[in-house]
């Protein structure tokens, strides 16, 4: 597994090379594992901020370490956005489909910023947005399941 990871940070820009189910599935698992870890201790931290609202100096310390956290977070999701972009082409390009279908991954990030935006507040768009990015999402990880088309796939 480890050796996937450490695949997915080296071939960061290396777009010839190709990328089987297993390598993408690994990588995108520890990618997920590291997340649900950042949130789960934001949401511990912000737990705290609210506990200590009547001592200041625990108030301080839990926001100083809060921000400190956040910044940590952040640099994560900024370190492993272009490799999960290359990962992803890689894939979509080593499953033979047209690499027109690659479109649904800016269109699944437009789709999970809309539902973020308060333009689609109101009760019939957001239910709209929310179907079509599931749709855009189902449809993402069925070409990602799908076998490599030039060679075997190496599970």
């Amino acid at each position: 597994m480890m050796q996937a990871y450490r695949n997915f940070f080296f071939h960061y820009f290396n777009l010839n090379q190709s990328t089987g189910r297993k390598d993408y599935w690994l990588a995108t698992f520890v990618n997920i594992i590291v997340a649900l870890i950042f949130y789960s201790v934001s949401s511990f931290l912000f737990y705290l901020l609210g506990m200590t609202d009547q001592v200041l100096v625990l108030n301080l310390i839990v926001a100083f370490a809060m921000i400190i956290w956040l910044i940590l977070a952040t640099a994560f999701i900024l370190a492993i956005l272009i490799p999960m972009v290359t990962i992803s082409f890689r894939r979509y390009r080593d499953t033979g489909v047209s690499m027109w279908l690659f479109w649904i991954e800016p269109l699944l990030l437009l789709g999970l910023l809309g539902l973020l935006s308060e333009e689609f507040s109101d009760g019939y768009t957001n239910i709209w947005v929310v179907v079509v990015t599931g749709l855009f999402l189902v449809a993402d990880i069925l070409v990602k399941l799908l076998p490599s088309a030039s060679q075997s796939d190496s599970e």
